[in-house]
This record gives structure tokens, sequence and C-alpha cells, in this order.
């Protein structure tokens, strides 16, 4: 065979009317490469800011902290990959017309397409199994969340490593193949297995994400929480419905069609591309929202309060002494009074007033205010929420001793 002829061949023939094109084809590759450069950047700051709330402000680092930490891993390596499968800027074929590709460079395609697929689920899977490791650090003491959460952890997983090992049999090269990407048994049995299992694999991404959603947002009505505080807590946990929408939208695509035309995949398939792209970054994304996002409103209620603290300091000697000349009769005078206080109280005002900001909360007072519990991740969602469900722990103690009992 001609050496060049793979490079000179498309890899199928053109519609009437159409020319292949190898040197400059349309090209629709940019969608994604914005995308990724948009949400990349995003993922990386959202994920250390986690692991500098857990490592600095609540020190409470965790195991879904080191899966967060996998996960972001994961989901910037598949970031990666599929830029290298763009036509530009990585010189794959994705993102022109399947006639404007050669059959040399279909045949890398199947590498990496393998390894796509493979990687996406077990990003996938990653992310889902943070999820459910927080949700077991923050709702342990409620005994059938906890199944839940081991039942969801153990599907997931299983799920995981079906897909991963039936997509490998299904469209690696067997030894009778002899490496032969394009071997008409092995195109013939992957397109045959691989497809189905990918379509299963979309339905169960999405029942999945919604189970996943569904944890958290069943507590909310037997907590003793004010409307406001259970509107705030749900709306948390509820960002996760853009993930899910991304999954949704990815599922509707690939049984479109009209959308998803697979004698043209290399152009159709981008925005199948971009929903699971948009799917694991806005899922990591709302993995570390309930731990950083409460932090931020944390911080700027204590500078409020030591802005105000400070400035009732500042304002104090005088106010004090207003206060006493007003309760003076008229006839009553009083001799000047030279302050005990040291030359540098301003100094000593504002130290205290950046030692407010940045001290860790740890503190309660009669006015009911307190941060500190028994439970490690309490900072990153509610001090109530937390205290309701360890609440509902003693009452089901409390049950299961008087049923023994009885």
């Amino acid at each position: 065979m001609d050496p060049g002829y793979l490079d000179r061949t498309p890899s199928v023939d053109p519609p009437p009317g159409r020319e292949s094109n190898f040197t400059n084809p349309e090209s629709r590759s940019h969608q994604l490469y914005i995308l990724i450069a948009v949400l990349s950047p995003i993922v990386f700051l959202v994920g250390s800011l986690r692991i500098y709330s857990r490592l600095r402000i609540t020190r409470s680092f965790g195991a879904d902290d080191w899966i967060c930490i996998a996960a972001t891993i994961l989901t910037l390596s598949y970031s990666a990959l599929i830029l290298t499968l763009l036509w530009k800027p990585g010189g794959g074929i994705l993102g022109i017309h399947f006639w404007d590709v050669p059959i040399s460079h279909y045949i890398e395609y199947q590498k990496g397409s393998l390894a796509d697929s493979v990687l996406i689920r077990i990003t996938n899977t990653t992310i889902k199994v943070g999820f459910l490791v927080f949700y077991l650090r923050l709702f342990n003491p409620v005994t059938y969340v906890r199944f839940m959460v081991w039942i969801g952890m153990a599907v997931v997983i299983t799920f995981c490593v079906i897909f991963v090992v039936v997509d490998l049999v299904a469209c690696a090269p067997w030894p009778s193949e002899h490496g032969d990407w394009i071997a008409p048994s092995l195109i013939d049995r992957c397109t045959r297995i691989s497809v189905n299992l990918i379509t299963a694999a979309a339905y169960f991404t999405v029942i999945t994400d919604f189970y996943v959603l569904l944890i958290p947002l069943h507590q909310m009505p037997k907590l003793g929480l004010s409307p406001r505080r259970k509107l705030g807590v749900s709306i948390i946990f509820l960002t996760g419905l853009l993930a899910t929408g991304a999954a949704l939208a990815n599922l509707i695509i690939r049984q479109d069609k009209k959308l998803f035309d697979r004698s043209d995949f290399t152009w159709t398939i981008v925005p199948v591309y971009a929903t699971s792209i948009v799917e694991i970054n806005v899922g990591l994304i709302c993995l570390s929202l309930p731990v950083i996002f409460v932090l931020f409103v944390g911080r700027f209620t204590n500078l409020s309060k030591s802005v105000r603290s400070w400035i009732r300091e500042r304002r104090s000697p005088h106010q004090s002494s207003n206060e006493s000349s007003s309760n003076l009769t008229p006839n009553e005078t009083v001799a000047p009074q030279i302050p005990s206080v040291p030359s540098d109280t301003s100094f000593s005002g504002m130290r205290k007033f950046i030692h407010n900001i940045y001290r860790s909360g740890a503190r309660s007072s009669a006015r009911g205010e307190t941060t500190v519990s028994t439970f490690d991740d309490l900072t990153s969602v509610d001090l109530n929420y937390h205290l309701q469900l360890k609440t509902m722990k003693s009452k089901e103690t409390e049950n299961t001793h008087g049923t023994c009992q009885a």
C-alpha cells in the first residue's frame, strides 16, 4: 500500500456537490476550546479556595477533599484530552465534517475516543462519590441517610467498573486483530456495543444526578430552620441542578438523530462533548460551593461586625462623657479627667479590628451567636442545620431504646 494513501483518502465519501478539504476545512472546534478556556480556570480557582478554606480556616481536611482534588485533576485531564482531539488547536478530527477527515487521522482518533469514553466515566463517578462522601460527613447522625449514601456509592462505582471493562473489551483491538484500529471486526464490535453502552451511561448519569440531589433536599422540611435559612441551604445544594441539566441535555442530543447525525459524527458530536464538559466542570464547582460559599458570607459578616465594633470603640470616650454630663444637674460641675488609657489607643483598636476579622469565630455569647460544633463540616453549611441533625439522631436513639424496653 502507498504510505501516503491513508493521508489522502477521506474517511467517508463527501455528499454530492461537496469535496473533501484536508488543509482548511470548515470547523466549529472553537466552540469547545472557548468553553474549556472559560471553565478550566474557574474549576482550578474554586478547587484551590476549597483546599485553602479546609486547611487554613476550618482545619477539617477530610476524605471528601482528597476526592475533590482527584476529581479536579481528572476534569482538567479530560479537558486537555478533548483539546488534543479537536481540529484546532490539537490537530484532531472533532469539529470538522467527517468527509474532511483522512483515514490516518481517524485511526488516531479511535485511540483517543476510547480514552475519552473511559476518562469521562471515571471523572463523572469520582465527582458523584465526592458528593456522597461529603453527605456522609454531613448527615452521619441520620441512619437511613447514611444507608442511602453507601448504596449510592456502591451503585455508581459498580456501574463505572462494568462500563470501563466492557468498553475496553469492545473498542480495543483484540490480539487476533494485531493492533489494527480500523479492522472490520473491531469497528463492527465497537459500534454494536459502545453505542448502547454510552446511551445506557447517559440515562444512568441523569438518574444518579437526581438521586444525589435528593439526599440533602429531602431533609429540608424536617429541619427547624427559618424559611429564609431553609431557602439559603436549599439553593446551595440546588446548584447541582445545573450539572443535572447538562447531563439531561447530553442525553437528549444523543437521542435526537437530527442533532447528532452519526454519519457525520465529527461535526455533530460537538454539542455532545460541550454538554459533557459542562456537566463535569459545573458538577465539580457545585461540589465545592457548600464549603466556600458560607465561608465568604461569614468573612463578610465578621468584617461588618469588626467595623462596627471599632467605630464604637473610637466613639466610646466621647459618648461616655456626653452621657455622664447629661445626668448632671445644671448646678453640678465636673473637673476635667485625664484619660488613663495608653497613648496608642488607636493602634490597639485597629489591631483588635484586624484580629476580629481573621479570628476563627469559635465563640458563643448571650445573643446566641455560636460557631463551634462537634461536626467537622459545620462552618461549611449552617449551624442550625447540624444541630437539627444531631437532634434527629438523639430522637432516633430514644425511640430505639423505648422500643427495646417495651
